[in-house]
């Protein structure tokens, strides 16, 4: 009798917490219809990160609102000024440092710390359009600084006989996705949308028969550019059009294939060579044509100090400073910024 009574407790429980959640989410819907659609949006638009998510769960429409590129373009630009994303690898941590590009003061700077993915060895890892992409020995491995949170792509097809060669993340900023590609046998392209619950497709169209560099690659204006290893056996530039997801191959400039750093400067593909106080700069003028490179130098020296040694070239800002820091974390570390046209350090 005893046991009886404790399930129809329980029953009775169950189905008054069931009621309390569906008046909940009804009385969500019937304020979200009340309000007008754009000051909803608005109103959305001004929430930390982790209230979106929420709103998300309380109410259909909120969560339409909120996953549509144009939402979350519109808001990135305006909550999320140019930031400068520094990332240290120690021991089986990653240590993340943002500061916005345009602050000197230390006020402004933001650190966490995240486990290294048990994704097996940490290749490299790439800011892309304010994620992270960690690439692993068989699959990539995606971070959201604002959410603090991971997310593991699925392997792609193929590479449990250990065919998996490289893969990248990539942005399309006209219809705001996020694309990751991977390399599979060196002529097995695969795609992948994220958000868009579907599984890895192979793009069977014009893949060059190649193998990506383990430290390159980046996404400029929709373009996922990196070095390889093209048939036959000569060092080129790959480029893939998110977009229309196509190949193009490009010829390298430089004769160091592999002291140099790809960045995206004006807005254009650049390749950076920092040795010593020597900086070589090749930008890619007229990328669509693929017509020509233009190379620059620079003198880069810094006053005798001990902080300023075994500087690093980290990349670049939206204004076109080179940003500098130490190879290791050690204690404390300094930020350098050298303007190549101003020829001016901060």
């Amino acid at each position: 009798m005893d046991e009886q009574e404790e399930k129809q407790r329980t029953t009775q429980s169950s189905s008054i917490s069931k009621t309390r959640s569906s008046h909940r989410n009804h009385k969500s819907q019937s304020i979200a219809n009340s309000i007008p659609l754009h000051i909803t949006v608005e109103i959305l638009s001004r929430l930390p990160a982790k209230s979106i998510v929420r709103c998300r769960s309380a109410c259909k429409l909120w969560s339409f609102i909120t996953t549509t590129p144009e939402f979350i373009k519109a808001r990135s630009k305006k909550t999320s000024p140019p930031c400068v994303l520094i990332v240290f690898r120690k021991h089986d941590k990653l240590i993340v440092f943002s500061s916005p590009q345009h602050k000197d003061t230390y006020s402004h700077v933001e650190d966490c710390q995240i486990p290294t993915p048990k994704i097996g060895f940490v290749r490299r890892f790439d800011s892309v359009h304010g994620l992270i992409c960690m690439e692993g020995s068989k699959r990539l491995e995606i971070w959201n600084p604002t959410m603090k949170r991971f997310f593991t792509l699925p392997e792609p097809q193929g590479t449990g006989d250990g065919y998996y060669v490289g893969g990248f993340l990539g942005y399309e900023p006209i219809e705001g996705k996020y694309k990751a590609v991977c390399i599979v046998r060196g002529c097995n392209t695969q795609v992948l949308t994220l958000g868009a619950r579907e599984s890895w497709r192979v793009i069977t169209k014009g893949s060059p028969i190649h193998w990506p560099a383990k430290d390159s690659g980046r996404c400029i204006n929709g373009v996922i550019y990196y070095k390889a290893i093209c048939m036959p056996y000569r060092h080129a530039l790959v480029s893939f059009d998110l977009r229309s997801e196509s190949f193009g191959l490009i010829e390298f400039p430089m004769r160091d294939y592999v002291r140099f750093l790809m960045v995206s400067y004006e807005g254009r593909l650049a390749l950076i060579s920092s040795i010593g106080s020597v900086v070589e700069l090749w930008s890619l003028e007229d990328a669509e044509n693929r017509k020509y490179w233009s190379c620059k130098h620079f003198l880069f020296s810094l006053p005798a100090n001990k902080r300023f040694k075994s500087l690093d070239l980290k990349g670049v800002t939206d204004a076109g400073e080179l940003i500098y820091t130490g190879m290791s974390l050690n204690g404390s570390f300094c930020v350098v910024y050298f303007d190549p046209k101003k020829d001016s350090i901060r």
